[in-house]
């Protein structure tokens, strides 16, 4: 399923606890599907900016559940002579 990216934001919501020095600062991400339901996912913050996503990008979640920019798919996609999905 294709997802737009509606909005990114730093999740800072760690109840009575602060952040373990261990845990990798994460981001809220607001999603909108093709069928327009909205959802919230927390996703690392550096996860993010590798793949370098931002609001309004499409995305999609790999085979590993992990999030992947829809326009960089596509490329590598095409670099590598596979058919596009």
């Amino acid at each position: 399923m294709i997802y737009t990216v509606l909005k990114l934001e730093e999740d800072l919501d760690y109840g009575c606890e602060e952040k373990a020095e261990d845990q990798p600062v994460m981001a809220v991400v607001t999603l909108r599907s093709e069928a327009g339901e909205e959802s919230a996912w927390k996703i690392p913050d550096r996860l993010l900016y590798e793949r370098e996503i931002i609001q309004g990008d499409e995305v999609i979640f790999d085979e590993n559940d992990q999030i992947q920019r829809l326009g960089h798919m596509r490329i590598q996609l095409n670099i590598t002579g596979d058919t596009e999905r």
